[in-house]
């Protein structure tokens, strides 16, 4: 389920897994290993493309597309790894990230403020979380 952590309504995408095609006018999800070999070809067929990237990320490697992507979407591989809060803070600040950003996998209610501080504009959370993280937000 997808929550708001800033007003900014969270978009709906595809994800493309490695092997499947861009659908002309799609709103897609890339990981951010495919752009390097067919890049051109997501923006020119797709309606939006965001990119998935793990919290090991370097920002500079994103700094080539962050005026082409409508959204990134940070992929925690656990709670405690806060290195995807400082990606979020680097797309932000030294690369002036307008799209949204949404934290995906594994994320806590007690985090909810820090994704907000840190530039997420949403997050995807399980059912039984989404109660904790709506009254987190606040």
């Amino acid at each position: 389920m997808l929550l708001s952590l800033s007003g900014v309504e969270p978009r709906i995408w595809i994800t493309l897994s490695e092997e499947e095609t861009v659908k002309e006018g799609a709103s897609i999800a890339v990981p951010l290993t495919r752009f390097s070999d067919e890049s051109e070809s997501f923006f020119d067929v797709a309606g939006n493309v965001g990119a998935i990237v793990p919290t090991d990320t370097a920002f500079s490697d994103l700094a080539p597309l962050v005026n082409k992507l409508a959204f990134v979407a940070i992929d925690f591989p656990s709670f405690g790894d806060g290195r995807g809060f400082s990606l979020a803070v680097r797309l932000r600040k030294d690369l002036g990230f307008k799209g949204e950003i949404r934290a995906i996998g594994h994320t806590i209610p007690d985090q909810a403020q820090y994704l907000l501080r840190s530039g997420f504009d949403s997050v995807d959370v399980t059912e039984e979380r989404l109660a904790a993280f709506e009254k987190a937000r606040y």
